[in-house]
């Protein structure tokens, strides 16, 4: 007789099968068919990242740091990275959960944590979740309230795992998010990639003339042309991550007119070809033992 499957082999099994499931949303699922490697990307906000098939690396100003299935990155706070993702062995795929933790959940958070909450993020970490069982329900009554399209219960489940979180000694999770000049700037043009954003309209959302806007872009060592194409590239990336849309469909909605000149660009940016990246790329056939 079969023994049970354990509680994280279960996990990882319902979170894949939800990642490859047409008729659902795809819900923070990354997934790639080629390793590639990212450099200094901008996160606006704490990430949580849990691999499925396949490994990550991650780096900012520390040593490069490893996880895998079973095991859970956390990534307070906002920082530049490096990451790489390589692909499972077997299966020539990479599917991770990533799940950004947004100011909604983390104000929630601070008014139901009972400690002051530190003023610095800190660093990446990485847990093996079988030593957390409570970590593994967590994210089973995540994925339950995505597979009922029940979007408050998903963010109640999150909430909870980031309290949990925070017991377990990442309270930087709470910390308040200063975003740099070029970062305010990012997100700002990620809310609408595909506007045609001029200096006048950043000068205007900003405050800032356009001298004062150069100058401080210049000491955070970049220029308000590179952050609007970093910006449009990195919201590629993540569409091309998380939906099932082509590449002109995405290309048209980060402000590309030309597939080319898009598809040149992002090949610049991230090493790889955006046409291998994405849920919309087929499953590639198992590799032979």
């Amino acid at each position: 007789m079969n023994a049970p499957a354990a509680p994280i082999d279960l996990l990882l099994s319902r979170l894949l099968a939800l990642s490859r499931d047409e008729t659902r949303p795809p819900c923070g699922c990354l997934r790639a068919v080629q390793g590639h490697a990212i450099k200094s990307a901008e996160l606006s906000q704490p990430v949580l990242v849990l691999p499925l098939l396949g490994s990550k690396r991650l780096r900012d100003e520390t040593p490069w740091q490893d996880v895998g299935p079973g095991q859970l990155m956390v990534v307070p706070g906002a920082r530049r990275v490096d990451m790489e993702h390589r692909p499972d062995r077997l299966t020539g795929e990479y599917v991770a959960v990533g799940l950004f933790v947004p100011e909604s959940v983390r104000a929630a958070a601070r008014r139901l944590w009972d400690r002051p909450v530190p003023g610095l993020a800190g660093e990446v970490a990485v847990l093996a979740l079988t030593a957390h069982p409570e970590l593994i329900e967590g994210w089973r009554q995540w994925a339950l309230a995505v597979e009922q399209g029940r979007a408050l219960q998903a963010d109640h489940a999150l909430l909870g795992l980031v309290l949990r979180l925070c017991e377990l000694g990442h309270a930087g999770l709470l910390a308040p998010v200063e975003l740099r000049l070029a970062a305010r700037i990012h997100a700002m043009v990620a809310e609408r990639p595909a506007r045609d954003w001029s200096s006048d309209d950043i000068e205007r959302a900003t405050g800032l003339s356009g001298a004062t806007l150069r100058r401080r872009l210049a000491d955070e060592g970049t220029s308000l042309r590179r952050v609007l194409v970093e910006a449009r590239l990195a919201c590629a990336l993540q569409l091309l991550y998380t939906t099932r849309l082509p590449v002109k469909t995405v290309a048209q909605r980060v402000g590309y007119r030309s597939v080319s000149s898009f598809v040149r660009r992002f090949g610049e940016r991230y090493g790889v070809e955006p046409s291998r990246i994405g849920l919309g790329v087929p499953l590639p056939e198992p590799l032979a033992a």
